[in-house]
């Protein structure tokens, strides 16, 4: 049993002194041949340079001394730099037509000495043995000359860049226009890209990666520029209508958009020059204060009545002020301006079918309401021999009052009925009087005022109101006396 027992240990022994050596074999048949590949790379690499180098763009891995020079110059004599360019636009510079040219070693030393700016950096290369080093050169007049005439400074196609605005007024307001970034490179920064790119054998020069081009100053997202649209589309929204008689005036973004604009805070302006234009228009065109007038008098004649206040007359600084406020708020609304006074109605006859006709030469007045004459009377007018005679024109019943009393300098007088219609020229009742007509104003006429019968004021008092029209003339010819008085009274 001892026996079997060392014949198992002994095998065991046998057994791993055979692993050993294995092991030993195995690792001796790995690590020659890494030493011999380690030992050739070693030598290789003492007259070549390592994988993955490079100069000035020029792949040199594993080249000897003499392989890398030669490559760098191929590359330089055949040295094309493409410039990718906006619009498409592309162009190109050769290495030849700008000097290009590399310089190694022992020429250095000259370049160096006169510290020359137009160089490449030396680049100082070694690898065990190997020590190269080499220079770019370009002339940089011929480059300045090459550059300069370079299609993108064209006008055509040397485009500034515009920033984000607000367009014109159009079917559906105002818009934001977006930015447009031109074609405009900044020269100095274009010029120190392609140096760089020259200097480095770069094939391809983008202008858009390198940052060269101009940029706008405002952009579509502009919380600013977005106010400013939104407040403009806000006043041009507007539309205020009038109507005046037949005729409608319509005041929209139209015409409002060309009092708007934006400055260079981004503030919305509204021109109140445009609005006072404006209102002097509504006022110039359907103003008729004061205006010669074509009548027909009910005796059939057609004259033309001048002076008076009677018309409408438009409050011009009220409305300009009161469209500004619409204007401002957005407002769309139909709108009756402010009138200082107004007529019966718009026209060229704006006088209307309620009027009272008043004949000073006859002495005789008719008062017509809605075209019916409800009635008809005598009267006495200014006294002509004191120089009070009434004047003609067409005016407007200021009020009427009941019992008032008339002053003057040197008389007060009440009466019962009193509708005024120039300042203190109006109708009233005479209750003093006992005739009226004929010729009794030429000497014994009022201050002014045309005296009536008392039951005649009543009737006018009952039926008339403030803004009826009163239309003062004379018309040769519809005496009811002896002209001749007339004449020689006046003459006198």
């Amino acid at each position: 049993m001892n026996e079997l027992a060392n014949k198992n240990a002994n095998n065991g022994t046998n057994k791993g002194s055979i692993a050993k050596k294995a092991l030993l074999y195995g690792g001796v048949a790995i690590a020659v041949p890494l030493l011999l590949i380690y030992l050739f790379m070693a030598f290789y690499y003492k007259s070549h340079f390592y994988q993955n180098t490079a100069i000035n763009g020029v792949s040199v891995s594993n080249m000897t001394e003499q392989q890398a020079e030669a490559a760098i110059n191929e590359k330089v004599e055949s040295y094309v730099l493409t410039i990718k360019e906006r619009n498409d636009l592309t162009e190109k510079i050769y290495g030849e037509d700008i000097g290009l040219n590399t310089v190694y070693d022992e020429k250095l030393s000259d370049l160096l000495e006169v510290q020359n700016p137009y160089a490449w950096p030396v680049a100082l290369l070694k690898s065990h043995d190997i020590t190269m080093r080499a220079a770019l050169l370009y002339d940089d007049g011929l480059l300045k000359e090459y550059f300069e005439g370079l299609k993108c400074f064209a006008p055509d196609y040397n485009i500034a860049p515009t920033d984000a605005h607000i367009s014109d007024y159009g079917e559906n307001g105002y818009v934001i226009v977006p930015e447009d970034n031109g074609a405009k490179a900044n020269p100095e920064k274009m010029y120190e890209a392609v140096k760089k790119a020259v200097l480095s054998l770069e094939s391809e020069l983008s202008l858009e990666k390198a940052g060269v081009y101009e940029k706008p100053l405002v952009f579509s997202d502009n919380a600013d520029l977005v106010k400013a649209l939104s407040k403009m589309n806000k006043l041009a929204g507007s539309k205020i209508t009038y109507h005046f008689g037949d005729v409608t005036e319509v005041l929209d973004g139209n015409k409002i958009s060309k009092w708007l604009s934006v400055d260079d805070k981004m503030k919305v302006q509204l021109d109140e020059n445009g609005v006072k234009e404006f209102v002097d228009y509504i006022g110039k065109t359907y103003n008729s204060f004061g205006k010669v007038r074509t009548f027909k008098t009910s005796y059939g004649d057609v004259i033309e009545i001048k002076g008076g206040d009677y018309g409408w007359w438009l409050d011009r600084t009220t409305e300009k002020a009161d469209l500004i406020k619409l204007i401002n708020k957005g407002q769309q609304i139909e709108r009756q301006p402010i009138y200082f006074q107004t007529a019966q109605q718009y026209g060229a006859d704006d006088i209307g079918n309620t009027y009272v006709e008043v004949n000073l030469t006859a002495q005789h007045l008719f008062f017509y309401k809605e075209g019916e004459l409800i009635m008809e009377s005598n009267f006495v007018s200014g006294n002509l021999s004191r120089n009070f005679g009434t004047p003609v024109g067409t005016y407007p019943i200021q009020y009427k009052e009941n019992d008032a009393t008339l002053t003057g300098e040197d008389y007060s007088t009440p009466v019962k009925y009193w509708m005024p219609f120039n300042r203190n020229i109006g109708f009233h009742d005479a209750s003093w009087r006992s005739s009226f007509g004929g010729k009794i104003y030429m000497t014994s006429g009022s201050h002014g005022c045309i005296n009536m019968p008392p039951s005649k004021a009543k009737i006018m008092f009952e039926n008339i109101k403030r803004g009826v029209a009163v239309v003062v003339y004379e018309l040769p010819g519809t005496e009811s006396y002896n002209k001749d008085d007339k004449d020689s009274l006046v003459n006198n």
